[in-house]
């Protein structure tokens, strides 16, 4: 959804009558971004008729354009209120909540506008690339099949269609096509798209020249500028700007500008060890990005206690006994934790076992059980999921775990004994995975407190997922919480949940690395131990340590900020 796409979509206008001059030259002015003409001219079509649903809404989109994300709210709901049965307004407005990463929005208000209008073809490509985020694998390739069918020599939808094909285990096929797209589309969204592949299959010098490409043609995207130096790609001074000045002078950028630009001071300040410096750029940063997502913490201490004070060991024995052959194969390997556990790298030495498919972090098991979402779910939610959950009964269940085991027999595509599935918050649900497939193997990984809550808040993720990790008080509440419903699990679950510490892993690679294989019914082969070896893809921030040997790089770095992270040192509790 780059800004060159955008401007084609809004140039798909609701059908205006031929008598709306007026409105038709503010869209003029709009297209050309004369946009204090275009908005003089909307603001003057509402002022003799607050009804006027184009002139709302065009404004609405107008304000998305400059910047003025609430302004835009305001008058695309205004829009939506007066024709609750049109689908563009919702189309514009889930724009709005995606660009300020409110993900959980933007898909219910791409999902209603499809839902109005399933050919209105903005929505099924922003809808395909909300399902392409989320990884929610099937949905994303049904919308881009049927964005292509609408309009098959379309650019965004053949952008769309490879990215489609690259979380479905064809990412070769997605290169391809956008290799081919680029010799006539050269656009910074196009050759982040490239590198993201390319960094997903392992080749990192070619991931680091698309990267780079992709900055060139835009060089006022922040996030990528962070990627890149983080990555070590590009210098500071081959910018035509100095960062800091940015951040601290131009008045105009947004609160996730000012996020990445901070980030980006944190890594320039960090490299050269200037820790004070760089620990008060790193809160800011995170400060920035927790006004933005506003995330709920008392959602997750609501959920928790209501898992724990239901799923008992009583509850639990009423699990099913028996099971089909048809849900016990392929038997599935459930790798989970807080993420910056270890998952990734617990993954990738099982995924390099010749009996193992590494799944990534899958979907399938909310879907499979129906939950909107596992994390920051409100309260209301929460009461009525768990109602659901305990209505079921065990012939339920097992038609649960069965939808469960398609979805991994469709990405097993060699067909191996065991799928992995690294979705690390599944640990809110080991109960409920003993329950719809009892013979399955989890494995919690954890590491020492201040290593894991240190990893998460220094990193930003792709989303508005983990939106407790950007500050300290919601980041170690959540931890801790966590800490709490995994010592429930296990003292109810026992050895049926094998425990992983990273650092455990780090210090003895082999004798843990037997013991994981054992749990999981394997037999030892030497290219375990030689995990980064293996040729597959990797969707998570671990994408490029997982390429190299186990090291102790990461151990205690949060010391240098220890100055930074008092709240952190003194809240969070250790797993024991």
């Amino acid at each position: 959804m780059n800004r060159k796409e955008r401007r084609k979509q809004k140039k798909s206008l609701t059908q205006i009558s031929n008598g709306d001059d007026i409105l038709l030259r503010g869209i003029q002015f709009h297209i050309k971004k004369d946009y204090q003409s275009a908005e003089k001219i909307y603001l003057q079509i509402i002022s003799q008729d607050a009804n006027n649903y184009n002139g709302l809404r065009h404004l609405g989109i107008l304000y998305y354009d400059i910047g003025k994300y609430e302004k835009s709210i305001q008058y695309l709901d205004k829009a939506i209120n007066l024709q609750p049965n049109i689908s563009d307004a919702y189309n514009n407005l889930g724009l709005v909540y995606f660009i300020n990463d409110d993900i959980d929005i933007a898909k219910k208000l791409f999902e209603k506008s499809f839902q109005l209008d399933n050919s209105y073809l903005p929505a099924v490509n922003n809808l395909t690339r909300i399902y392409f985020k989320t990884n929610e694998r099937e949905k994303c390739m049904q919308l881009a099949s049927r964005a292509l069918n609408i309009a098959p020599d379309t650019y965004i939808v053949k952008l769309n269609y490879a990215l489609a094909l690259s979380i479905n285990e064809k990412i070769e096929d997605g290169i391809k096509i956008l290799e081919e797209l680029k010799t006539k589309n050269k656009t910074d969204d196009l050759y982040n798209q490239l590198a993201l592949m390319y960094e997903v299959s392992g080749d990192i010098n070619q991931s680091n020249k698309y990267l780079l490409e992709a900055f060139a043609l835009n060089h006022d995207n922040y996030a990528m500028l962070a990627k890149l130096i983080e990555n070590n790609v590009l210098d500071e001074k081959k910018l035509n700007y100095k960062i800091e000045d940015r951040y601290n002078a131009d008045t105009s950028i947004t609160a996730k500008d000012k996020h990445h630009l901070a980030r980006c001071m944190y890594i320039i300040h960090n490299r050269k060890k200037n820790f004070n410096l760089a620990g008060k750029y790193l809160v800011e940063s995170n400060q920035y990005r927790d006004e933005i997502l506003k995330y709920n913490i008392d959602n997750d201490d609501y959920f928790i206690e209501k898992l724990i004070n239901n799923f008992d060991k009583k509850e639990l024995v009423n699990s099913i006994k028996k099971i089909s052959k048809e849900t016990r194969s392929p038997t599935p390997i459930f790798i989970l934790g807080m993420p910056r556990s270890g998952t990734t790298l617990t993954e990738q030495i099982l995924a390099s076992h010749s009996k193992v498919h590494g799944g990534g972090e899958l979907d399938s098991l909310r879907s499979s059980l129906g939950i909107d979402r596992i994390y920051d779910l409100p309260k209301d939610e929460v009461d009525k999921t768990i109602t659901q959950l305990l209505n079921l009964s065990n012939e339920e269940w097992i038609e649960k775990g069965q939808n469960y085991i398609q979805q991994i027999k469709n990405i097993n595509i060699e067909h191996k004994d065991f799928v992995t599935d690294k979705m690390p918050h599944n640990f809110m649900m080991c109960g409920l995975i003993h329950k719809m497939l009892p013979h399955a193997k989890i494995i919690f990984c954890y590491r020492d407190a201040m290593n894991n809550c240190f990893s998460l808040y220094k990193n930003t993720f792709g989303t508005s997922g983990h939106g407790y990790s950007y500050n300290q008080e919601k980041l170690s509440k959540h931890y801790n919480l966590h800490i709490k419903l995994m010592k429930h699990w296990k003292k109810i679950m026992d050895d049926k949940i094998f425990l992983l510490k990273n650092e455990t892993l780090i210090d003895d690679q082999k004798g843990v690395t037997e013991k994981l294989l054992d749990h999981c019914g394997l037999e030892w082969e030497d290219q375990c131990l030689e995990f980064y070896k293996t040729k597959r893809d990797v969707r998570t921030i671990s994408i490029r340590q997982v390429r190299n040997p186990i090291n102790k790089h990461s151990l205690g770095l949060w010391k240098n900020y220890s100055e930074s992270l008092s709240y952190l040192q003194k809240s969070v509790v250790e797993f024991s």
